[in-house]
């Protein structure tokens, strides 16, 4: 079986985003609109339920979400395997998750056990990298994850116990292929591409120090300026799934 394994290192990892998160007011401007916008995606279900929780940022955003993650943390509500939901079938409202998909060693068994627990018209709402020409060389040469598009869905990392936050950006991109190819119980309900100009300019965690907060500003303009051009070279996406009724 595979499984995502946590290491004592997990945790510094995880109180450094932290550390960056307090420092850095529009780096979690960038965040907040990400939430709400999972949030406007699932409202009037109940209960919310965020997989890979991690640092607990979404949790402080909205405190009425049952946060999880397979990395025990003291901001975490419950930890779990996303892959075995310790929910009984058909009780969860939405599932909310940002970032995490593609981190999951298993995402077909993933969306197999979502559906399992999510109620009848119930919601996957996830926001994610995506795969475009331009995105594919700044997630292939820039970013510390791995961006392989030949790789086997059911299995796309090498390795069969993988480190929790090891990743490959193409994962979600293959999923929605897969879907197209092969529905399942649950279907593709929205896909929104975006091209993510304020959280680019951010630089993410990487970066320590705050940056002006007209910076992140002027990205947002710029990105409403694009229109198309802006979502034809998207590097993220926000993805909806549906449960049948």
């Amino acid at each position: 079986m595979w499984s995502a394994l946590p290491r004592s290192s997990d945790l510094d990892f995880v109180q450094r985003h932290r550390s960056i998160w307090a420092a850095r007011p529009e780096l979690r401007s960038v965040y907040q609109e990400f939430f709400a916008e999972l949030l406007r995606v699932v409202e009037g279900r109940t209960p919310i339920v965020e997989l890979g929780a991690g640092p607990g940022f979404f949790k402080e955003y909205y405190s009425g979400l049952i946060s999880t993650d397979v990395i025990s943390t003291p901001w975490v509500d419950v930890v779990c395997d996303a892959c075995a939901l310790p929910f009984r079938s058909k009780s969860v409202g939405a599932l909310v998750m940002l970032d995490v998909l593609h981190h999951l060693p298993c995402p077909l068994d993933f969306m197999a056990e979502a559906a399992r627990v999510l109620v009848p018209g119930g919601l996957i709402a996830m926001i994610e990298p995506w795969i475009t020409p331009f995105s594919y060389l700044l997630y292939r040469y820039f970013h510390h994850e791995e961006c392989t598009l030949r790789m086997d869905l059911r299995r796309p990392f090498e390795a069969c116990r993988k480190n929790a936050f090891d990743g490959n950006a193409t994962i979600p991109y293959k999923l929605v292929e897969h879907y197209h190819r092969e529905p399942g119980a649950l279907r593709l309900a929205r896909e929104q591409r975006f091209l993510g100009l304020p959280y680019l300019v951010t630089f993410g965690f990487k970066r320590t120090r705050p940056l002006p907060v007209r910076l992140i500003s002027a990205a947002r303009f710029c990105e409403r300026l694009l229109g198309p051009l802006g979502r034809w070279n998207a590097t993220r996406a926000l993805l909806v799934w549906q449960k049948a009724l």
